[in-house]
């Protein structure tokens, strides 16, 4: 806002300048007039309108009365237009009394040709021209000043638009502080949720490499665990197929050695008959003896007591008394009947053994 009202401020400080006090004397102050009028209109395009003598209309002089403020140029020299103004003098008479680098006009041809002045001599000419003249400098003093006051109004309210603006701007950079603020704050917590982010997906990684490692080794466990099992069980049918080998071959040697018992029974049964028999025909033999001794003893014995009945002698021819013999002879004879017993029982034991040994068979 403040380049807007420099146009305006460097107006009135060049308005305020000796240039403009020229403009005050009488003779001068048509002129100054003309050259701020053909400056204002100087910023509007348009066609060259033909002079009366054949020249070219100068390019001020294309620009309607009723222009805005934004075309108001400040008072410059007609050759330094966007359109430089060729001097009239120059143009029409070849010469002019005022040299280039002083002259107001172009010493060369422009294609815009600048009006004649009012006189040459710098006199007021007389007749309808010069009245039409001061009508229309006189209507432009007014529309100068309307637009004068329309300026200052719209620099108040330029004023008052750049104090709001002002106020907005200041505002405005509060709110980009905060908002920058914010910006900044959630740029960090944007960083601290992206370097969370990448612990986290570094664990992650971390996590599921162990878990890797964790199922290689349960797989390699898994592994061994079924190479003991095939290897256990291999070593247990191993184990019990030698078992079986070892109980067959058990079985065959105690099936043989059951042969040979049952053979070596049988052979010692049938030796254990024959003992028997030759034990049992003993003792019967045995028996028959003792039965005959008993019968001798018995008949000695009738002896003997008939000897020391009727034997006058007190001693016998051994030494022993009356009925010592007898005694003797009773002796031998229960002795030999305890032998005879003995036998018998053995004969039954015997008998007995014999017995089980061939139920056990």
């Amino acid at each position: 806002m403040e380049r807007e009202s420099m146009p305006f401020r460097e107006r009135d400080e060049r308005s305020a300048s000796p240039k403009a006090t020229r403009c005050s004397s009488p003779n001068l102050k048509l002129r100054c007039v003309q050259a701020r009028r053909c400056s204002a209109r100087s910023s509007s395009p348009g066609k060259n309108i033909a002079s009366p003598k054949g020249g070219v209309t100068p390019f001020c002089a294309q620009t309607p009365l009723s222009s805005t403020a934004s075309q108001i140029a400040l008072p410059i020299k007609p050759k330094d237009f966007r359109v430089p103004l060729t001097c009239f003098f120059w143009y029409y008479t070849g010469s002019c009394k005022k040299p280039d680098n002083k002259c107001l006009y172009a010493h060369y041809h422009t294609g815009t040709v600048a009006e004649p002045p009012i006189s040459i001599n710098g006199r007021a000419m007389g007749g309808n021209r010069a009245k039409n003249m001061l009508g229309s400098i006189s209507q432009r003093e007014e529309e100068l000043s309307i637009r004068g006051a329309e300026v200052y109004d719209g620099e108040q309210r330029l004023v008052a638009v750049q104090a709001d603006l002002e106020e907005r701007l200041n505002a405005m950079a509060a709110r980009e502080q905060h908002i920058q603020q914010r910006e900044e704050a959630v740029q960090q917590r944007e960083n601290t949720v992206q370097q969370r982010e990448q612990s986290v997906h570094q664990h992650e990684q971390a996590v599921q490499q162990r878990e890797q490692a964790i199922h290689q080794r349960e797989q390699t466990i898994h592994q061994r665990e079924q190479n003991q099992q095939r290897k256990r069980s291999l070593q247990h049918e191993q184990a019990i197929a030698e078992r079986e080998t070892a109980t067959a071959a058990r079985e065959h040697s105690n099936y043989e050695r059951e042969q040979a018992f049952a053979t070596f029974e049988e052979g010692m049964l049938r030796q254990l008959e024959g003992n028997y028999t030759s034990i049992a025909s003993t003792v019967s033999q045995m028996r028959r003896a003792v039965s005959n001794a008993q019968g001798i003893l018995a008949n000695r014995r009738q002896q003997v007591l008939y000897h020391e009945n009727f034997s006058n002698n007190v001693q016998g021819t051994h030494g022993q008394g009356r009925y010592g013999g007898s005694i003797a002879i009773d002796g031998a004879i229960g002795a030999l009947g305890g032998l005879d017993q003995m036998l018998a029982q053995g004969e039954i034991n015997l008998h007995a053994q014999i017995h089980n040994a061939i139920k056990r068979q």
